[in-house]
């Protein structure tokens, strides 16, 4: 009876120990300066990965901006917030980065009411099990998790030059599975599979983040690692699928804290290596600047900025 209670006890406590070790290897930012007077606008903030970021950044008396498309779920999170942190400086405005006429009065709001910011954080993205071409008609992928975030940071422009503001660019490892043909860009082309729109569209933060930082612009791109949030909110997931995937779980799924920590880490630390920058293929994981294994082509970073520019419209 004593080896039946020992060794579950035993495989527990390896089990714990084996997570916390883990936790320790993805790294925190640790950073706990003050940041107040300080302007953070973060995408899709109302949960997930942006909800934590703007939690952490709160706590370190920085002004957040909820760029979200639902406010009434950006508002109460931010009512959240407040009950942890009492002097939260904290507001949201609306942002649908699947419509252009929603990025273009997003970005006139922001010029209108914080004209002066310190850093974007290009947060929000989905992955769908059932992609579509939307109203723009471009496919949603692409769209959501490259292209209106490529609009919004042209029509910011000058004033992101004029703050020297700094870009943070979520990405995911999974960049490193992507491919771009310019010749199915923006569209729903047989054959397709959700992972691989969005692995391409992972690929097409890379490339944007190039650009920027070849036009003099402070850009940072990040993996959060596996985490479980909203981004997979068009899934259902089955008691079954816990049990199956639990080895994966154990290893590799973090909470949308640990996962913001290299969110945080690319906002508001200075000690990133500036020769390892997007345009030497480098992205943050485990809040350290990692080598990607894609060398970055400079003839398709440019088309893709110049048919990324055709296809959200701008002059």
């Amino acid at each position: 009876m004593n080896l039946l209670i020992t060794l579950p006890v035993v495989a527990a406590g390896v089990i714990y120990l084996i997570r916390k070790q883990r936790e320790y290897s993805w790294g925190w930012a640790n950073n706990k300066s003050s940041l107040k007077g300080k302007v953070f606008i973060i995408t899709g903030a109302n949960s997930g990965l942006g909800y934590q970021t703007a939690r952490a950044l709160a706590k370190r008396k920085a002004t957040v901006v909820f760029a979200c498309r639902d406010l009434i779920k950006a508002n109460e999170a931010i009512q959240c917030i407040k009950e942890e942190v009492k002097d939260a400086n904290l507001t949201a405005l609306p942002l649908d980065l699947e419509i252009f006429d929603s990025i273009k009065s997003f970005c006139h709001d922001v010029n209108r009411e914080f004209p002066e910011f310190d850093c974007i954080i290009n947060n929000a993205g989905l992955s769908m099990k059932e992609p579509f071409v939307t109203s723009e008609d471009v496919e949603v992928h692409t769209l959501a998790n490259h292209l209106g975030h490529f609009l919004m940071i042209n029509l910011l422009l000058d004033l992101i030059k004029k703050n020297n503001a700094r870009i943070v660019i979520v990405s995911s490892k999974l960049h490193e599975k992507g491919t771009i043909n310019f010749e199915t860009f923006g569209k729903l082309v047989e054959p397709y599979t959700t992972k691989q729109l969005y692995a391409n569209s992972k690929l097409m933060n890379f490339y944007f983040a190039k650009e920027l930082y070849k036009k003099g612009i402070d850009v940072h791109v990040c993996c959060p690692g596996l985490c479980y949030t909203e981004l997979f909110r068009d899934y259902t997931i089955k008691f079954y699928h816990w049990i199956v995937f639990s080895p994966v779980i154990l290893l590799y799924l973090r909470s949308a804290e640990q996962g913001a920590q290299n969110i945080i880490h690319c906002a508001t630390d200075d000690e990133n290596d500036t020769e390892k920058n997007p345009s030497n293929s480098y992205i943050v994981m485990n809040c350290r600047q990692t080598k990607s294994k894609i060398n970055l082509s400079d003839d398709v970073s440019e088309k893709l900025w110049i048919e990324s520019k055709k296809l959200s419209k701008i002059e």
